[in-house]
């Protein structure tokens, strides 16, 4: 995907399925190297992130088999101890989840790099602080990072001063193999990470339910392949209900979780959006105008910071927002830099520090860059409003989240073609 060409200005109208999710999917695949024997997934998506993922996977020995169902079959009991090539790793930020998994296996981890968007400064001082305390020892040099646990790792209690999903997955995958027992508290808990526990306890994990933030660990217990549905995807789906704000639209989500997507639904609801919620789909009929609103990130269960820019995009498009819209981004740094396409269309944006502030404008179609995932798709829902023909470049970021991206939107009524 090289390339989003949208002519604006069409209703989009219509029902579309919501997919697996991908940031599920990452550490789920990654974590099946701790069963050492062949898991199943259902609703795995395809897009780059995880078809990257497969081949890491692959360079380390797993055997991929797709079957005709659509499920895909992933062999772990080939897999070495080896260091992957850092051009598979540094493409996409879940190959950090190798930490976890390979030293819970095999007592060592290496990882040359670990890639994604670039908000800024994204440490994994949080992970690198959580294995070493359950006994891993770090080592540096220039082309990898590499851990070490030569006599196993060992439960601990484990307070995160802050609720990383990252960090969170990687320990709780170390903590299963680890002696003992160990108590994570202060974690992220958001949908994703509550599936890795599901999958890890299908597999024989013993895994405390989450409460009050924290979970227990009891590791050492020898893991075993299962089957696991990948849960759907609470981006995906605020992204097409956005969309629909977007244009005016009437759209029905399937397969999508009204309680994964409070946060986004609660303020839909208030700027004008007539909602319909049942236990496996969403269905949002837009206003002819909405009123902005003033939104601030942060983790699970606050405002999603993958559904920021896409908001942003709402509060720019004049003829249906009303008002000024706020965004205080509270989880990254610099994710701020769609805005500066969005002016090219037209936006009127002030950013401060950690807030931007967006007035309704007249947007007009013309070329922009994608400057990554998230600010892609902000791209996108400002080009199906706006006037004229927009052509969205760098779309292979926008690839990494969304699935069967042209041939869903088309058949919502959009005029958009992806080449490349």
């Amino acid at each position: 995907m090289n390339r989003i060409v949208v002519t604006g200005g069409k209703r989009l109208v219509g029902e579309v399925r919501i997919g697996g999710s991908k940031n599920a999917a990452l550490p789920l695949l990654f974590a099946g190297i701790l069963t050492g024997d062949s898991c199943v997934f259902e609703n795995l998506p395809r897009v780059s992130d995880v078809l990257q993922t497969l081949e890491i996977l692959r360079f380390l020995g797993a055997r991929i088999r797709f079957q005709r169902s659509g499920d895909v079959e992933v062999d772990y009991r080939d897999v070495r101890p080896e260091v992957p090539p850092g051009t598979l790793t540094s493409a996409i930020r879940g190959s950090v989840y190798l930490l976890g998994a390979m030293l819970g296996r095999f007592g060592i981890a290496s990882l040359p790099g670990a890639g994604g968007c670039d908000f800024g400064s994204r440490p994994i001082d949080l992970h690198l602080w959580g294995l070493e305390r359950l006994g891993a020892v770090e080592e540096q040099d220039a082309e990898a990072l590499t851990l070490r646990a030569e006599s196993g790792l060992s439960g601990c209690a484990l307070p995160l001063p802050l609720p990383s999903v990252g960090a969170t997955g990687n320990l709780l995958m170390a903590a299963t193999a680890a002696r003992g027992e160990t108590v994570l508290s202060g974690i992220a808990i958001e949908p994703h990470v509550q599936a890795l526990a599901e999958f890890l306890r299908a597999a024989g994990a013993d895994i405390s339910p989450f409460e009050g933030g924290a979970v227990r660990v009891r590791g050492g217990a020898p893991l075993h392949g299962c089957r696991v549905r990948v849960i759907p995807d609470m981006i995906e789906a605020g992204t097409y209900l956005c969309a629909a704000m977007a244009t005016g639209g009437r759209i029905t989500l399937r397969e999508a979780v009204p309680e994964h997507l409070g946060a986004l639904l609660w303020v839909l609801e208030r700027m004008g959006a007539r909602l319909q919620l049942r236990r496996d789909g969403i269905s949002l009929d837009a206003p002819e105008r909405y009123r902005c609103m003033r939104i601030e990130t942060g983790p699970y269960p606050a405002f999603p910071t993958d559904l920021h820019p896409q908001m942003a995009a709402l509060f720019c498009i004049g003829g249906r927002a009303v008002g000024e819209g706020r965004v205080r981004e509270r989880v990254w740094q610099s994710r701020f830099r769609y805005t500066e396409e969005l002016r090219r269309m037209g936006a009127v944006v002030r950013i401060a520090e950690d807030e931007a502030r967006f007035l309704p404008s007249t947007l007009h179609g013309t070329e922009v860059r994608s400057p990554d995932l998230r600010g892609g798709a902000a791209l996108l829902l400002a080009a199906l409003a706006a006037e004229g023909r927009t052509e969205i470049s760098n779309a292979a970021t926008v690839g990494r989240g969304y699935e069967h991206l042209e041939a869903k939107l088309r058949g919502l009524g959009a005029r958009v073609r992806v080449y490349g």
